[in-house]
């Protein structure tokens, strides 16, 4: 009674300000997150010359065949633990041939979007991830259906980053990471439990991360992934 009858002469404490303060701005937060998520975002072929600031553009590598005939070579000479140099092309149609194996993965549709029923109850169920090499970065993109107790919806995720070692082998690590238009870089832990989330959807054969387990060095530079195999 006595707190009752403080509170209604002096008002709330500092610590009950503070607490409320603090959930009305995690409030804020997780609604501007939970917007930027659904905000669409620009698939296009070239980056425009001028950015409108809050508009998030995806420009996915080539997937043209022509330069990708070569892949299949490399990808015996990469298994016998050999140093592969990979573009673009080369690096799709390996993703390509991979999610042809795995059934956890959705393939898009002829609209390029993963499918609207997939096998799994994942909450980000990814589809065919799509790599183009910036400079001396690796852009990682793809299409995401969010499966939120069954109401789904399609939203694109796409990383820019490079590859360090950790521990005994290397593992790519993103800059910049994008749910939707949603920049999850900046809230590390929560961008971290996502891709781990989705690289767990990626079945990736045996001999794959064996040969992946031995690189002496993953270097990206002159538009190829180059894969140096320990001599």
């Amino acid at each position: 009674m006595a707190r009752k009858i403080d509170k209604a002469l002096y008002g709330p404490s500092m610590t009950e300000v503070i607490c409320g303060a603090l959930l009305g701005l995690l409030a804020g937060v997780l609604v501007a997150c939970v917007y930027l998520v659904f905000k669409p975002v620009l698939t296009v072929k070239a980056m425009p010359k001028e950015q409108p600031r809050g508009i998030v553009y995806y420009l996915p590598g080539s997937e043209g065949r022509g330069k990708s005939a070569a892949w299949q070579a490399k990808q015996k000479q990469f298994v016998a633990g050999k140093s592969v140099q990979l573009i673009d092309e080369e690096l799709n149609a390996w993703a390509t041939t991979l999610a042809s194996s795995n059934p956890i993965v959705s393939k898009p549709t002829k609209t390029d979007k993963p499918s609207s029923a997939p096998p799994h109850d994942a909450i980000v169920i990814p589809s065919i991830p799509n790599f183009k090499i910036v400079g001396d970065k690796m852009q990682i993109g793809m299409n995401c259906t969010l499966n939120w107790y069954g109401l789904m919806t399609d939203v694109t995720v796409q990383s820019m980053g490079t590859f360090h070692k950790d521990g005994d082998h290397f593992v790519y690590v993103p800059e910049t990471f994008y749910l939707g238009s949603c920049p999850l870089h900046l809230l590390p832990a929560v961008s971290g439990l996502l891709l781990s989330h989705i690289t767990d959807k990626e079945k990736i054969p045996d001999e794959f991360r064996a040969a992946w387990q031995k690189l002496n060095d993953v270097v990206i530079a002159g538009g190829a992934l180059k894969l140096v195999a320990a001599q």
